[in-house]
């Protein structure tokens, strides 16, 4: 199938969404600084999200019989994959607007020079498009050309705000547009905001240092210490399982299994050894139950530490693939330190 009927086929896809769904798309696709019709996007998107779920009920079987685990396998593979395709385009609009804040204050400073050099504001803009401005250079020119093309430059600096999701571009420009609309000093008014951003960042890494007893406790907690109690809980239940085992085969008298039950090796023990049930739950169920907790955890986590040290919860995205690996081979390790050094025990 050649691209353009791929196109066209993404686009059909995409009409089973409201236009809703589409302005949104749409709306993150242009932050995200992505030259594609949001149609498409969210039509491919679909397509692999099929796809995925596809391969998970032909795969599925082959590892279990279990309907229920068969379509959970199914939800949570086409589930994830739209997922990502979301967070890529949240994470790619968040990263784009941090590097236009980075560089926001020296383009203001730039552009408030070019006015009291005698520029007009509209050119004051155009000589401020320069190279190590990155993608904010891209916008500037995109300011300039609406406004020599007949727009009035306050509408194209609403348009760009609305191009960029930054709260810190969006309040510069209601107040550059407000000091168009009153005529007052746009040199001195650039300045200040400049100033103001600055000193916004500085603060917020004041803040992020004197938080950071809080953010070393959530990473202990979750990275370290978790993946330690799970590994000991994960343990000790596979200890019971063990000894119940043996008692079931006759390894142990009913009395003692009773005796086990009261003095406190657990009310897992007494309850089970009372009635097996083969629905009860096992130790490999709580390992996995400890894998997906730990997943989770950690996840939350550094969206946590995202909204602690840089305001924003989407930004902690990042440390959330990290945190769960190293809390996962953690937990790994531990549980087989625990096996191998006290192996005697559930022989």
């Amino acid at each position: 199938m050649t691209a353009p009927r791929l196109t066209k086929a993404y686009q059909q896809i995409a009409g089973l969404f409201p236009q809703r769904v589409h302005n949104y798309i749409g709306r993150l696709l242009t932050q995200g600084g992505f030259e594609i019709l949001p149609r498409v996007f969210l039509g491919f998107a679909v397509f692999i999200a099929a796809c995925a779920a596809l391969f998970a009920f032909f795969v599925t079987p082959f590892l279990t019989n279990d309907i229920n685990l068969q379509v959970l396998a199914i939800i949570i593979a086409s589930g994830g994959i739209a997922g990502l395709m979301w967070l890529l385009l949240i994470m790619s609009a968040d990263r784009r607007a941090n590097n236009i804040e980075d560089v926001l204050p020296d383009a203001l400073k730039i552009i408030s020079a070019n006015i009291r050099a005698g520029m007009t504001l509209e050119n004051a803009f155009w000589g401020a498009a320069r190279p190590e401005f990155g993608v904010f250079k891209d916008e500037i020119k995109k300011v300039s050309a609406e406004t020599f093309g007949g727009r009035p430059i306050s509408e194209s600096l609403t348009r760009m705000s609305q191009r960029v999701n930054s709260a810190v571009v969006e309040r510069a420009v209601k107040l550059m547009n407000e000091g168009i609309r009153l005529g007052g000093e746009m040199a001195t008014l650039l300045d200040e905001v400049a100033a103001d951003i600055i000193s916004t960042k500085l603060l917020r890494r004041e803040i992020a240092t004197s938080t950071m007893t809080y953010s070393i406790f959530i990473v202990f907690a979750s990275v370290f210490a978790a993946p330690a109690l799970f590994a000991l809980s994960t343990y000790y239940s596979e200890m019971n399982e063990n000894l119940l085992q043996k008692q079931k085969t006759g390894s142990a008298s009913s009395q003692y299994v009773q005796q086990a039950g009261l003095s406190g090796m657990g009310g897992i023990i007494g309850m089970s050894a009372a009635k097996p049930s083969e629905d009860a739950i096992t130790s490999a169920d709580i390992y996995w139950f400890a894998i997906a907790a730990l997943t989770v955890t950690n996840f939350f986590s550094g969206l946590t530490l995202g909204l602690i040290r840089e305001g924003k919860a989407l930004r902690g995205i990042r440390y959330a693939p990290a945190f769960t690996l190293v809390s996962i081979i953690i937990f790994i390790g531990v549980y087989s330190i625990l096996q191998t050094a006290l192996k005697s025990v559930i022989r």
